[in-house]
């Protein structure tokens, strides 16, 4: 716009000078003077429409993603209530309306991934994905379309497992478009093959271009003649400036074969972009306070050997477990196993900081290993995560029955496992330390590793701990009496006592009493006054001051909460 302005200026003054005439240079700078309002009026007015259609398209994705809570609370109680007690009847038409707003919500996920494109035009969200899950999951999706248009969709991969890096909002709309465009050029009852490959460069899909050649067409006919003679080239979406631009922004390609016949949308095993949006790497640190609270907490724990969490894997698609023993290795310990016995006698051995298991596995299956170590007291704390690689009529009882922390369903993100992982392990690392801290005091952890880490001295702990329950209806229980049951002197045990945990052993008697105290009364199965002689403190009043010492309120205000 300056261009021409100044263009315009100085063409009437270089007229003016050549004619030398004040009547030309008058009309010259009249006709100048409305050759600019006329473009700087047809520029506001461009301006003012493209604002216009921001705003428009902004509110018509608002008004979409509005739309999703009262769709999900229609969705909720129609799943609810299509169950095995429904009559068939209803029940199959419930199912085709199910199914229908399934469709619903998907659609809305691709309005709010174009607004998220609209407000982040130029970032990528790159995360790991299993490229063949991953693109078995958006063909499915075009499966109606497909049929619709009396097509079939045949896929044919050449690998088992391959992991890609992309981002899912900006590449999906691309594949989506490049597949229906194969449909759309088809002819009816004709079959489309998509030819899944990846090397270590890129991956691609490559589908064949049809007798008629139309597909080749579509994307060659802006193509000089001499490039279209070529045996291949590159190509784009003419059509769609947004794919175009999405594209480029993924490094993606579209690749014409004169030879083979094939159109190949193509694009880098990992993408890059000077923008994209950086995922920090899982971090765990504090390797030597791990390892003090396995000492106080674990029976016999494993020795860590680096500060990656161990994950015990039980998975018995030999090909999948390895796959994914490959994606996790470089944050975590892995150790996998196709046999759920194999796994449970390793978990029981070595205590692991997290289990991620298949519901199919050999002689026990994933369910059942999950109940088994979620219903045991020395296991019951691991987090489990449990997945499924088949469609599940029965899930719902199965995921109940197996106690596990999350339950995911196949085919899922590598990224989305990979912070599945991470939150479990942090939330349990923090819950155990804080339930140490909470008995044995903040000070506990500030004691030297060499103090508490000594091999051979960390099994006290639960033997004092197992004594004290055992006897902790005994009013008469100390230190002494204790020491005489492991066979070692009084003074003996205080002092190992104090050297492991930082406090005397009669404080932690003390904890523990108003702990069991503590769960009694939130049972709901006990009166107050039925609480002290349960505990071995018969005297109410130094249980009641004991008690809202310890919580900082009295057994009657804890009764009122439950």
């Amino acid at each position: 716009m300056m261009y021409l302005k100044t263009i315009s200026i100085a063409a009437s003054f270089l007229i003016a000078t050549i004619f030398e005439n004040q009547s030309y240079l008058v009309l010259l700078l009249i006709v100048a003077g409305f050759f600019l309002y006329w473009h700087l009026f047809h520029y506001l007015s461009i301006q003012k429409e493209r604002n216009f259609l921001k705003e428009e398209n902004q509110y018509f994705i608002d008004s979409f993603q509005s739309i999703r809570n009262p769709i999900t609370l229609v969705h909720v109680p129609l799943r609810t209530i299509c169950n095995d007690n429904c009559p068939e009847n209803i029940k199959n038409d419930l199912s085709l309306a199910i199914r229908n707003i399934e469709c619903l919500n998907e659609n809305l996920d691709k309005l709010s991934g174009l607004k998220y494109l609209h407000n982040h035009p130029e970032v990528l969200n790159i995360t790991e994905h299993e490229l063949g899950n991953y693109l078995r999951n958006r063909i499915c999706s075009l499966q109606g379309y497909a049929t619709n248009k009396h097509i079939k969709l045949i896929i044919k991969t050449e690998f088992t497992y391959a992991s890609v890096w992309l981002d899912k909002n900006k590449i999906s709309p691309i594949i989506d478009k490049f597949i229906t465009n194969a449909i759309d050029c088809s002819e009816p009852e004709s079959n489309i093959t998509l030819l899944i490959s990846i090397s270590q460069e890129h991956w691609e899909i490559s589908v064949p271009d049809s007798g008629n050649g139309k597909l080749t067409k579509l994307y060659n006919q802006n193509k000089h003649r001499m490039i279209r003679q070529k045996a291949e080239f590159e190509c784009h979406f003419s059509k769609s400036i947004l794919l175009k631009k999405l594209a480029d922004l993924c490094n993606g390609k579209i690749l014409v074969s004169n030879i083979n016949h094939t159109v190949t949308l193509r694009f880098p095993v990992k993408c890059s972009c000077e923008d994209q949006s950086n995922h920090s790497p899982l971090c765990f640190t504090n390797h030597t306070e791990i390892e003090k609270i396995d000492r106080l907490l674990v029976k016999a724990p494993c020795k860590r050997n680096s500060h990656k969490p161990t994950v015990v894997l039980a998975d018995s698609n030999d090909d999948f477990r390895s796959y994914l023993t490959s994606c996790l290795t470089e944050e975590f310990t892995i150790k996998s196993f196709r046999d759920g016995v194999e796994a449970m006698t390793c978990i029981k051995n070595e205590y692991p900081d997290l289990v991620i298991c298949d519901t199919e596995l050999h002689n026990m299956d994933g369910v059942e290993l999950s109940s088994r170590l979620k219903t045991s007291c020395e296991t019951s704390i691991i987090p489990i995560i449990l997945y499924s690689s088949h469609i599940d009529i029965d899930q719902y009882n199965r995921r109940k029955t197996s106690l596990a922390d999350t339950f995911l369903q196949q085919p899922f993100s590598i990224a989305d496992l990979k912070i599945e992982m991470s939150i479990l392990i942090k939330n349990n690392r923090f819950l155990r330390k804080s339930f140490l801290q909470r008995l044995f005091g903040e000070e506990f952890l500030e004691i030297k590793a060499s103090e508490i880490l000594q091999d051979g001295e960390h099994p006290l702990i639960s033997k004092v701990t197992k004594i004290i329950l055992e006897n902790l209806d005994n009013e008469k229980l100390t230190i002494g009496s204790i020491a005489k049951e492991l066979g070692i002197s009084r003074t003996s045990l205080y002092n190992k006592w104090t050297q492991l945990t930082g406090e005397a052993l009669n404080k932690f008697i003390l904890k523990i009493r108003m702990e069991k105290a503590h769960e009694m009364l939130e049972s709901g199965k006990y009166r107050v006054n039925e609480i002290p002689e349960n505990i071995g403190m018969k005297d109410m009043d130094h249980f009641r001051d004991n008690y809202k010492k310890h919580f900082g309120k009295t057994p009657a205000h804890t009764i009122k909460n439950v």
